[in-house]
């Protein structure tokens, strides 16, 4: 599945044209990053409201359940990746998404593994273009981190996106939080417990190895 996105595609808008990951056996592409000490992560980014996600759930017969809400979306920005092999979650607040809070999290990443690659594979999103700063920072650490593109519109290949599921299950179903304080503090104790427990996404990451 591992292919660089050639340098042209890393500042352009990808949405609509063919996807620049080229579809090869992810196997392969696994060796080549142990034989550099390297690691391969999948990311993806999310955002969360104040007021939480209506979901099924058990009641008294008769009993009609009730979630209190603010109207008000005050928004949580979030970047995260998992690693292929270990489901290692590694997550990031941000005011917005665009290329420069996106450089800030690549360089997380780079700093968090340092001394092995990281082979980071991500969809078109318009936060991943990183502007001149950015492509010149890729430049520089491409022996730290190089990008990988998923094809357009094919969330089914990214494992994040069912681990934004499972953290919305555990933090934002039929939740109610007075503050952004709280839910910012329920979804950190939320990754908290994938990183102690990782078998909680682990199967989201092992079909792909």
């Amino acid at each position: 599945m591992l292919g660089t996105a050639p340098p042209e595609a890393v500042g352009q808008s990808r949405r609509g044209a063919p996807g620049a990951l080229v579809e090869t056996d992810v196997s392969g592409d696994q060796k080549k990053a142990a034989a550099c000490r390297g690691v391969v992560l999948f990311e993806d980014e999310a955002s969360f409201w104040l007021d939480g996600t209506l979901h099924r759930t058990w009641s008294r017969v008769g009993c009609q359940p009730r979630v209190d809400t603010f109207g008000a979306r005050k928004t949580a920005h979030l970047y995260a990746a998992v690693s292929l092999c270990t489901a290692q979650f590694t997550f990031q607040f941000a005011e917005v998404f665009n290329a420069g809070t996106f450089l800030t999290f690549l360089k997380r990443l780079v700093g968090k593994y340092a001394g092995r690659k990281v082979f980071l594979i991500l969809d078109n999103g318009p936060c991943h273009n990183l502007d001149a700063t950015g492509q010149q920072w890729l430049a520089a650490n491409h022996r730290r981190i190089s990008l990988h593109r998923l094809p357009p519109y094919s969330p089914e290949f990214n494992p994040v996106e069912p681990i934004w599921k499972t953290t919305r299950k555990l933090t934002a179903h039929n939740r109610f939080y007075q503050t952004t304080i709280e839910r910012d503090t329920a979804l950190r104790r939320t990754f908290a417990r994938f990183r102690r427990n990782p078998d909680l996404i682990f199967a989201h990451v092992a079909r792909f190895q």
